[in-house]
């Protein structure tokens, strides 16, 4: 799987998810954005964290 494909899966995945909670009260409607700024910051770091493992250098 590369990033175009998670990036895909995220991009599909996440607004209705979000849109979901909101529509239960789960998240107030103000915070929509700041939570998916947070979502694509903590995916980008694992994402990072991921492909930049000990051992894996470029030859």
């Amino acid at each position: 799987m590369n990033s175009d494909m998670v990036g895909g899966i995220i991009r599909a995945v996440v607004p209705p998810v979000l849109a979901f909670l909101i529509g239960k009260g789960a998240l107030p409607a103000g915070d929509y954005s700041a939570v998916v700024t947070g979502f694509v910051a903590m995916v980008t770091a694992g994402w990072s964290i991921h492909t930049n493992k000990t051992g894996k250098t470029i030859k």
